[in-house]
Formats: structure tokens, sequence, C-alpha cells
């Protein structure tokens, strides 16, 4: 049998909608103004965001390792102290009409650090995703986290074995999304029709529609993805288990309403305006 839920598991409603590094369409992504405007779009949403390490062992608020992609700066965050990172145009790179123009350059966004985020938002939830594969920084986020009181309204992610190993072992009251071996282990469970016999290690599972080469959501009957986790009986197993399930990136609308007739626990999308016009729509409210 799996244990008690985590306090963040317990805490969730039906339905949660989840705001993709904020909200990504109006403001630099990762930002603190990207996260003030998700909220006021879905009050209640859990903000998902990621962290990178710094030289300086700092816990900076970033999803892409290498600065260009949206700052004024180059070469890995890990290169740079978080003095430094903390300088840079967190606006300069951003685009949303293909590079054509880039309305937020010099208009002050900066990438805050993760202490700062919880401190500016100490009532909100936050899916937090530790990108680099080092146990030993994912110890110090999760530890900062647990210290600054925030352990009840987080959840914890990464793409790396060790480092889900490391969450899971010395961190156990913080909640855990799966992590891919954990999902594998379910996955093929339900298709044996034997996910009753699953013991799961972690909370909650934020995964794609579908998994391997190609989008990861569903474009169509004549498109062609990977394979397809995401139905309404994976649904139906994993609740069966008490596993909540998010789907992620969730961009379309007719993708949305029908995996909330599925009963998917929240959707992670970029496009938390249209998500919240589908829950409206849905008679849900959050």
């Amino acid at each position: 049998m799996r244990g008690e839920p985590a306090v963040f598991i317990r805490g969730l409603g039906k339905f949660t909608p989840v705001a993709h590094r904020g909200a990504s369409t109006d403001f630099p992504e990762n930002t603190v103004p990207a996260f003030r405007r998700a909220l006021e779009i879905a009050p209640g949403c859990i903000l998902e965001t990621d962290v990178r390490k710094t030289l300086d062992g700092g816990i900076m608020i970033m999803h892409d390792g290498l600065l260009e992609s949206n700052t004024d700066g180059c070469g890995p965050a890990a290169g740079l102290p978080a003095a430094e990172i903390k300088k840079l145009d967190a606006g300069y790179n951003i685009s949303f009409d293909g590079g054509k123009t880039r309305p937020f350059r010099g208009r002050g966004f900066v990438m805050p650090s993760l202490e700062e985020v919880l401190e500016e938002f100490p009532d909100s939830r936050f899916s937090i995703d530790v990108k680099d594969d080092d146990p030993d920084f994912a110890d110090r986020v999760a530890s900062l986290v647990s210290r600054m009181g925030a352990g009840d309204r987080v959840v914890l992610a990464s793409f790396h074995e060790a480092v889900s190993g490391l969450l899971r072992k010395r961190h156990p009251s913080i909640a855990r999304c799966f992590s891919r071996r954990e999902v594998i282990r379910f996955y093929f469970l339900h298709r044996l029709c034997l996910a009753g016999f699953f013991r799961g290690r972690d909370d909650g599972m934020f995964i794609p529609e579908f998994t391997g080469p190609g989008l990861h959501e569903y474009q169509g009957e004549d498109a062609e993805q990977g394979t397809r986790l995401v139905t309404r009986r994976f649904i139906a197993d994993a609740h069966s288990a008490g596993i909540p399930v998010f789907a992620w990136t969730i961009n379309m609308r007719e993708n949305m309403q029908r995996l909330m007739e599925w009963g998917i626990d929240g959707i992670v999308t970029d496009r938390l305006h249209l998500l919240k016009e589908v829950m409206d729509g849905a008679g849900i409210s959050r």
C-alpha cells in the first residue's frame, strides 16, 4: 500500500491549472512579473518553474542552462556567480513573433533566485524542476525549501534518477514528481492490467501525453508522434492507486477539453488565458 500522500498532494482540488514558467506568453518566462500575472489569470494555480546552479552555489530560477537563450549573457549559468547573473537582462532575447521583435529588452526584467520567489509568493504553490544532474545541488534546493517553511507548497521534479533518489531518501516530506523510471514502471503494469500491484515511491505524475520523438501534445490522427502515455484508463488506474496525473505542455483547446473530460488532475500550459477560458466553460473554478 502507498503511504500517506504528501501535504501538497492532499491539498489538490479536482482540477488545478499549472502555469508553465509563469504567464510565459505575457512576460519573460520564469520572472516575478510572469508569476504574478499567472496568479492574476488563474488564482490558486501552481507556478511551474526550474532551477539551475550558479558558480558560487546560488539557486537561480531559469530553464535553459545557457544564458544566451533569454538574456544578454553567454555561456552556462554554472559559469557565473549569482550576483553577475542578476545583472543580466532576462528579457533580452524573448520574442513572441519568431524574432521579428524583442519587446522586453531593456525593461528591467531579471532572473530571480529561488529564495526570492518563495519570499515574493508566500502563499503560492510551486512545481520546481531541478535541471542540473547534481544530487548535492538538489539537496541544497530541498534544504532551502524546508528552511523557508515552504515544504508543504512545493513539489520537486527532476529528469535525473540520481537526483530523484536523493530527494526520495533525504527529503521524504516534500512532495516529488514521479521519476522517469517510476513512470515507466507504472505504465507497463497499467498496460498489463496489473496497475493494482504498483508500489510507488513518489507522489504525483507530471507527464506528457506522448513520449519519444515528436511533439508531446496530441496533434491529430495524421501526425507522427511517439508512444501515448495518457489515456482515460491510464488516469483511472493512477487514481485507483491514489496518484494524481498532470499533463504537459498542453496548449490546444481541444486537448485541454478532452483531458479534462478524462479526469486529468491538472494541465501544465503556456496558454494560461486559454486554459482558464476552458475551465470557465466547464464550470470549473480555482
